[in-house]
């Protein structure tokens, strides 16, 4: 509030100045014109909050309009009034003064020129006010989906991992200690490291190692094929937390699950340049559908990749008759 008081008075004072040092350098008489300018001021300043308020208030735009006209009109009228009682008999005696003449025109134009310029910048301030709020609001509106998105990924990755464990602990198997393990260390990662925008690639390569050892605990190791190579030149580089994983479960569930022997899985991690390059490659099973492109999980990954990366993240997915292969590409700045 104070800094509004103190545009609107600045606004006042810039104008009083244009004014008096325009006829006063004019004339060469720079005390008689501050003066006289500074008491038409009030009747400008009138003019001008009396147009704020019709530009407010009054719909549709020909009232507001026509109210506006009707402010700086009286503006205008008092200003001649002001010039008839005061101005003219002390500042100017010699000069003839006709009320309504030419000069009436004259001053209400420059009763206009105020609420004008007032106005402008008014809805200046109002528009750059709304594009913060709109930038408030869309920033508000894509942390809240990503929450959502993230949301929706965990409790699917969790429902996974949950039932690796289950099985292994019905049959009361040795791998049940170390399967608990490594879950509450994935756990951790999920409530903690996830919940930020941003996590470092060396962090998510070690949580994808990570849910890939938890799965090749549910398989034989004559049944289930795993192949992981990276390639990194930054491992600082700041990656979206769980935007890999779905590529990574999809694999197992829509190809080592479905296979009953010599399933296969292949997944590569490049980071050249700016360039992250991610492959995902698994067997599938002849006549298996093609569940795999349908997922929530590439759902996800394409909905973040809209959000985050909108311009320079892809996802694309092929297959042929014993493969699927998904390939995520983000560029960085």
């Amino acid at each position: 509030m104070k800094n509004r008081w103190l545009l609107h008075a600045g606004f006042w004072l810039a104008y009083w100045f244009v004014f008096m040092f325009t006829y006063g350098n004019f004339e060469g008489s720079w005390k008689k014109f501050a003066i006289c300018e500074a008491v038409q001021m009030p009747a400008r300043m009138l003019a001008t909050y009396l147009s704020f308020w019709c530009f407010d208030r009054l719909r549709p735009f020909g009232k507001a309009f026509a109210g506006i006209a009707g402010a700086v009109m009286l503006g205008g009228l008092i200003v001649r009034f002001i010039k008839m009682v005061y101005i003219a008999p002390v500042w100017f005696p010699t000069s003839p003064f006709h009320f309504f003449s030419l000069r009436l025109v004259t001053d209400t134009f420059d009763s206009a020129l105020a609420a004008g310029a007032a106005l402008t910048i008014r809805l200046y301030f109002r528009q750059q006010d709304f594009l913060r709020r709109e930038s408030a609001l869309r920033s508000e509106k894509l942390d809240a989906e990503l929450r959502a998105l993230k949301n929706q990924l965990n409790p699917h990755f969790l429902f996974n991992t949950i039932n690796n464990l289950y099985a292994l602990a019905r049959v009361k198997s040795e791998k049940t200690a170390p399967v608990a393990l490594q879950l509450a260390s994935l756990l951790r990662y999920l409530l903690y490291d996830s919940t930020a925008q941003t996590v470092k690639i060396e962090q998510e390569i070690n949580h994808l190692q990570q849910y890939m050892a938890l799965e090749k605990l549910r398989f034989d190791e004559d049944r289930l094929t795993v192949q992981f190579d990276t390639d990194i030149d930054d491992a600082q580089q700041a990656v979206t937390p769980l935007l890999m994983l779905p590529l990574v479960e999809n694999a197992f569930k829509h190809g080592a699950s479905e296979l009953l022997d010599e399933a296969w899985v292949k997944v590569r991690i490049q980071l050249k340049n700016k360039v992250l390059d991610m492959v995902v490659e698994n067997s599938k099973a002849e006549e298996s559908s093609n569940n795999a492109q349908k997922g929530i999980g590439l759902q996800n990954i394409r909905r973040q990749l809209e959000l985050i990366y909108p311009n320079t993240g892809t996802l694309t997915t092929s297959e042929t008759e014993n493969a699927y292969t998904a390939q995520l590409k983000i560029t960085y700045p």
